[in-house]
């Protein structure tokens, strides 16, 4: 078994649930709280106790816990897998409080993603988010940094026909004064299980987000933000441990509602029902062996997200064979989009925003 080395752990609460979202989610006000933590801890205790180099909690809006119920589930996770070198929290401006703040600061959390999504009133209005505007979360990013939390993650989607580019760049450059490490830029998506789903036409068309992730890629490099994977950008140094464990295609536990596993080449994925996670009754709704064909097919459409891409002498031992012979005629044709180097292999950086449809061309997909 391949030494594991992080942990996603998945909180489902929101106070309010935003129009865009299709993770698994439940309002904080059905009080199930305490109920889905017992569970969640009896599930967490099915891992042995080691130290960790990253740990996650995502959501939902892992804030939103009560500030007992949070400073429970810190502590455990602290004290069970201690040693890790990013400790990673998910947050909304609107519910991570100063008294939430030192909680995360004494459970020894030193990363927090903020979900800011945007600094319109009119566009948060549009994705639920009414109670979060600028001033709340410059001065969520002010109190995380007097704490000592000073690696911090913002949130932004773009995609909006009523968004407005300078707005978009002042966005960045009040990020960059305030000093954030990290900024995540999403396309937004409209799924069919989200109240967006009726309201297509106020996304914009395809050549029109192509222009504005082009536009945004520009901004955030003018202030210091180097992309390294198609949606992330950060200051030198502080890319996210967690997230670069999934796009290199390396094992990682996971616990927690709708929560997908990879250990020993298996990927589980858990139950979206919160009533059927919190009797631990049919908890594994998916387990699939991934063969060796998986595995290739999983490493290169994760690590090709990356801007830069993966290593040849790692391919070839991990598949045993060469990558430049393997796929020589889809490379053939797709020789335009790559630079192809004798250690490496990535997608041109002015093409990165169309890697999945590089992708088709360059793997099997199965049906």
């Amino acid at each position: 078994m391949n030494k594991i080395n992080s942990l996603y752990v998945h909180i489902p609460f929101c106070e309010r649930l935003c129009s865009y979202c299709d993770f698994p989610k439940y309002l904080s006000s059905l009080n199930l709280e305490d109920k889905y933590l017992k569970a969640l801890f009896l599930e967490l205790d099915s891992i042995a106790k080691q130290n960790l180099k990253t740990i996650y909690i995502g959501g939902g809006t892992p804030s939103s816990l009560k500030e007992d119920n949070l400073n429970s589930l810190l502590s455990f996770l602290y004290e069970k897998f201690k040693g890790s070198e990013e400790f990673s929290i998910e947050a909304n401006p609107e519910s991570l409080s100063d008294e939430k703040i030192e909680i995360l600061k004494a459970n020894n959390v030193n990363r927090v993603s903020l979900g800011a999504q945007s600094f319109s009133s009119e566009i948060l209005s549009i994705l639920n988010r009414t109670n979060c505007n600028k001033d709340l979360v410059i001065s969520r990013i002010r109190a995380l940094k007097h704490s000592g939390i000073d690696n911090i993650n913002v949130d932004f989607i773009y995609g909006l026909r009523i968004e407005k580019y300078e707005e978009l760049e002042e966005q960045i450059k009040i990020c960059r004064q305030e000093g954030v490490k990290h900024i995540s830029i999403y396309s937004l998506q409209i799924e069919e299980n989200t109240p967006l789903f009726y309201k297509k036409d106020i996304v914009k068309d395809q050549d029109g987000l192509s222009d504005t992730y082009e536009f945004l890629n520009k901004v955030l490099l003018k202030y210091g933000y180097k992309r390294y994977e198609v949606s992330n950008f950060s200051l030198e140094g502080y890319q996210s441990r967690h997230n670069l464990t999934y796009w290199r295609n390396k094992e990682y536990y996971a616990c927690g509602l709708g929560a997908t596993s990879l250990i020993n080449s298996i990927r589980e994925v858990r139950t979206r029902n919160i009533f059927d996670y919190i009797e631990s009754k049919n908890v594994i709704v998916s387990s699939i062996k991934e063969d060796k064909e998986d595995r290739e097919f999983n490493y290169l459409m994760l690590n090709l997200r990356l801007e830069c891409g993966f290593k040849l002498e790692e391919f070839r031992k991990l598949f045993n064979k060469d990558f430049l012979i393997s796929y020589k005629n889809e490379m053939e044709n797709l020789k335009d989009f790559f630079e192809i180097t004798s250690t490496s292999v990535k997608v041109k950086n002015e093409y990165l925003y169309i890697l999945d449809s590089l992708l088709v061309d360059l793997l099997h997909f199965k049906n």
